[in-house]
């Protein structure tokens, strides 16, 4: 009773702390954010955050949008549920944007769908990570997903496995919806392409101690690892496997990033292992999209701010959400605008995002190789 308590006079905290926001000011579109940008995610939440930033200014700096400035609204939702439910609700009601940004977190989407939030809300989401099978299929109609899904990533790894003679892998998943999907998922499209799972361990969320997990795995004789882990875990698993002395191939999903996996790794025990990718290289200004964002970056981001993937797919969600409401005429609602992403399909400098016909715009699938340099090559 008391816990109870203590989260609806929490809930209760955070709306009053929220309704302080303003609406739209005449000729200005208000989007939200809300995400992650303290506690296990905040690495990624702010690197999102700061990508969709550079993506705004960019489009204020050039006059706005269908005359309209655009302003964003931004809550740390600590990577808890609970808060992400409450803050989305309080900036609904308080900052009414017509849209809601870059979600982050799948026991946090997970959460959005029992709660039967965006529904209630009528308000779209563009740009959803991780891209969980289950947070699309159903899903909700107010749910934007841009980007390839987990599923693509791991059947993407796995044919590569399967191309280069791998027989046996073994997996290491986060113990939540994410890792739990992706774990039922690679264990099918394994059997198909003939790969065997000698091992599947589970690891707890925001899980960092792999001492007994790194030797259970080697105990596996797997020729590779493959891990379905968010952030930390990921390059806390590489830091200690390979701490470990073992040098088995290992490959991960989008979400583990280049530079926690070097940080926490070190150089050396980074080099080699393979990542799926959703997005173009941004080590690479081979495509228009990447020049555009470096650009932005350049103009509109702190100094010193990186241009890593994640900050990409900031970018990019933004840029989504711009055409969407380029589309959705001069005064947006976020019903109009929905119905704009719906039938939106728009070529992104080498890069087509598609949601005729569903809910996810994207199927770009690649993975980039971790350099001696600390950089991706793919």
């Amino acid at each position: 009773m008391k816990s109870l308590l203590w989260r609806r006079l929490a809930s209760t905290a955070l709306l009053g702390a929220c309704l302080a926001g303003r609406p739209a000011a005449a000729g200005e579109v208000v989007l939200a954010h809300v995400g992650p940008f303290s506690g296990p995610l905040g690495v990624n939440g702010l690197a999102n955050l700061e990508g969709a930033k550079a993506c705004i200014a960019d489009a204020n700096a050039a006059g706005g949008i269908n005359g309209n400035t655009l302003r964003l609204v931004e809550r740390d939702d600590e990577y808890k549920p609970e808060k992400t439910i409450a803050l989305m609700r309080a900036a609904a009601q308080g900052d009414k944007p017509v849209a809601f940004i870059n979600l982050l977190g799948s026991a946090n989407a997970s959460a959005l769908l029992k709660d039967g939030t965006l529904e209630s809300l009528k308000i779209p989401v563009v740009g959803v990570t991780p891209g969980a099978d289950m947070l699309r299929s159903p899903g909700s109609p107010w749910m934007f997903h841009v980007h390839a899904s987990d599923n693509a990533q791991l059947a993407r790894i796995v044919q590569h496995l399967a191309t280069i003679g791998i027989q046996r892998i073994a997996v290491a998943y986060q113990d939540i919806p994410f890792g739990r999907g992706g774990l039922e998922f690679i264990q099918g499209v394994a059997r198909k392409a003939g790969v065997a799972i000698a091992r599947s361990v589970a690891v707890p969320s925001a899980g960092e101690d792999f001492s007994a997990i790194a030797s259970d795995l080697r105990a596996s004789n797997a020729q590779a690892y493959v891990m379905i882990l968010v952030p930390n875990s990921g390059a806390a698993f590489v830091a200690q496997v390979r701490g470990a002395g073992d040098a088995t191939p290992v490959y991960g999903m989008s979400y583990v990033p280049v530079k926690g996996l070097v940080d926490k790794a070190g150089a050396a025990h980074a080099v080699g292992i393979g990542l799926a990718q959703v997005t173009p290289n941004t080590d690479s200004s081979s495509s228009a999209l990447i020049r555009q964002f470096r650009s932005a970056m350049e103009r509109h981001a702190p100094a010193g701010t990186a241009r890593t993937q994640l900050h990409l797919v900031g970018y990019l969600n933004c840029r989504v959400l711009i055409e969407g409401l380029r589309h959705a005429g001069g005064a947006p609602t976020p019903d109009s605008l929905r119905g704009a992403l719906q039938k939106l399909r728009v070529e992104l400098g080498g890069y087509l995002v598609d949601f005729a016909g569903g809910n996810v715009g994207a199927r770009y699938v690649d993975i980039g190789v971790v350099t001696r340099d600390g950089r991706l090559q793919y």
